[in-house]
């Protein structure tokens, strides 16, 4: 399951582990689920990738399916699901909202963020 070129990248480093097996056939799909898809097809193309059609997919029955996100309707696959994560967002919620620095209260004077704020003291004695 390909949903961006992030989980592709991923998903060929795990499938080099079996490279060289006859008995496993790797077929690639994209549920289209992602907001970050564009320039999948393209990246999987440039690598002799073909991607079977999503609802081809569904309608197939495979031994394991293989996944570096959860999204999409992935629960439409026949064949049992591994997901292996993918990088540093993994399972990050994507807000679709305004994302500027100074939305709410992501101003870093917001709150009590000050090193004097508060006690941080180890709650060790003091050598000094």
């Amino acid at each position: 399951m390909v949903h961006n070129v992030t989980a592709a990248t991923r998903l060929l480093d795990v499938l080099t582990l079996f490279a060289g097996d006859p008995r496993i056939q790797t077929v690639f799909t994209c549920p289209g689920s992602s907001a970050f898809t564009r320039g999948t097809e393209e990246f999987l193309a440039a690598r002799g990738i073909p991607l079977l059609p999503w609802p081809e997919a569904i309608r197939t029955k495979f031994d394991w399916a293989l996944a570096a996100s959860y999204g999409g309707d992935l629960h439409e696959l026949r064949a049992p699901l591994t997901v292996v994560p993918h990088g540093m967002g993994y399972n990050k919620f994507l807000e679709t909202g305004n994302r500027k620095p100074e939305t709410g209260n992501r101003k870093p004077e917001t709150g009590n963020r000050k090193p004097e704020t508060g006690n941080r003291s180890s709650g060790f004695p003091s050598l000094g």
